[in-house]
């Protein structure tokens, strides 16, 4: 028993591991449960009133459980229980009792699959089979207080043989305590207390929350021996078992959004908005120009890797690590260093008028104020006191040259945006105070 316990956890264990592990094709997280019912057996010994389920035991068990797919799935077993049975008769006293542990595994149908039944259904049939290795171990109620039992033919059971002279007088008559404590075995067949079994299910789940399925559900399991009652004659034994039980799905019941289902996520794949050759799934770089060259990520190619694409770059062979403005040309020290310069010095006086610890409005009050004083220097309604290159720097029309204006100048000279040189920005700076 302890070599059949041994095999039992070792095989469910590693049916756990298994099914715990996420595989290519196996679209569902395992689920697990456990059941109760009665287990009843079917064989030699019919009983002396009733039918098979008149004789039905309490049994218990457990199962694992993985789908693959949305029809088909996979199942781990285990029924764990006793089967007993006696007939007694005018002629016939006979009885047994066998422990019963059956594992098996099965190829799982759901009816619930969108065909037969609605995916959605809160109830869903299925249906197994399988093949499976049991054990079990006979033993007989022969006995009472020490007194073997003996059958009359008036139905009595009495601690002397009828036969035995004088009987009649000295018998007392013994009342069964349903003890089976006598180990059984055929006289003449030395057969082995296993089997293997094919097992068929059917049963219907119910479904409690997205995570908890109740189940019931009828196994009817055929046996390759026929010696559970350790009698043999009249064919192998099979058993048959009832049960309720509770299923729990680790990663809940997969719902299915009906407001996709028309649409085919296969032609997503294969989009390419910018007809660049790359899928947009797999387009770093999506809306490239059109005819433009790309790499296998999408993005246009970068010969000298300056960080201009070569279909905007001016200078396709920059020095590796120098410094280019947009157009990928090359700046040199004195540029980033004038730049850097000028950027300091307007930002420096624009604080004159755009004080760090004035509100919002007050920064507008003076802004306004420092622009009208200056406006009057110049002929209202033209733009007599815009030098003419300087005109198209004045974004907001108000035929006045603000900092962020300047600001801008300057960033479009570095990124080749403007015509000025670096003589006109000078003198732009010079002009702006002079305003």
């Amino acid at each position: 028993m302890k070599k059949v316990t041994l095999l039992t956890t070792t095989l469910f264990l590693s049916l756990g591991l298994l099914f715990s592990q996420e595989k290519s094709g196996l679209k569902h997280v395992p689920s697990i449960g456990v059941h109760i019912g009665g287990l009843s057996y079917m064989g030699d010994i019919s009983g002396a009133k009733g039918n098979s389920f008149t004789y039905w035991k309490p049994a218990y068990g457990f199962y694992l459980e993985k789908k693959i797919g949305s029809i088909f799935g996979v199942s781990a077993n285990g029924i764990f229980g006793k089967v007993s049975k006696s007939k007694i008769n005018n002629s016939t006293f006979v009885n047994f009792e066998s422990s019963i542990m059956n594992v098996d595994l099965n190829l799982l149908l759901d009816f619930d699959n969108g065909k037969l039944i609605n995916e959605e259904s809160l109830f869903s049939p299925y249906l197994s089979f399988g093949f499976g290795y049991m054990t079990f171990d006979p033993k007989g109620d022969l006995m009472t207080n020490g007194s073997a039992y003996y059958h009359w033919d008036d139905g009595t059971l009495r601690d002397i043989d009828q036969s035995t002279p004088g009987s009649d007088t000295t018998s007392v008559i013994l009342i069964r305590d349903y003890d089976y404590e006598t180990s059984l075995k055929d006289s003449t067949t030395n057969y082995a207390k296993n089997s293997f079994t094919l097992p068929i299910r059917f049963g219907l789940k119910f479904e409690i929350s997205d995570n908890l399925d109740a189940r019931i559900s009828a196994a009817y399991i055929f046996t390759f021996t026929d010696y559970i009652d350790n009698i043999s004659g009249g064919g192998n034994d099979k058993l048959f078992y009832t049960s309720f039980g509770l299923q729990y799905n680790f990663g809940g019941k997969a719902k299915k959004d009906d407001k996709y289902k028309d649409f085919d996520f296969s032609t997503v794949d294969n989009t390419d908005a910018d007809a660049d050759g790359v899928n947009d799934v797999k387009d770093l770089c999506q809306n490239t120009p059109k005819g433009v060259e790309v790499d296998k990520d999408g993005c246009p190619l970068d010969g000298d890797k300056d960080g201009v694409p070569d279909y905007k770059d001016k200078e396709l062979n920059t020095v590796a690590g120098a410094n280019v403005n947009r157009d990928g040309v090359t700046l040199t020290d004195e540029m980033i260093a004038m730049r850097e310069q000028m950027k300091d010095s307007v930002k420096t006086e624009y604080k004159v008028f755009k004080a760090e610890d004035l509100s919002q409005e007050e920064m507008d009050e003076i802004q306004r104020m420092y622009q009208e004083s200056n406006n009057a220097k110049k002929p209202v309604g033209s733009e007599a006191g815009i030098p003419e290159k300087y005109r198209g720097l004045d974004l907001d029309g108000d035929k006045f040259i603000s900092a962020k204006e300047v600001t801008g100048a300057i960033d479009g000279f570095f990124e080749g945006e403007n015509n000025l040189t670096a003589k006109d920005l000078n003198e732009l700076i010079d002009f702006y105070f002079d305003q």
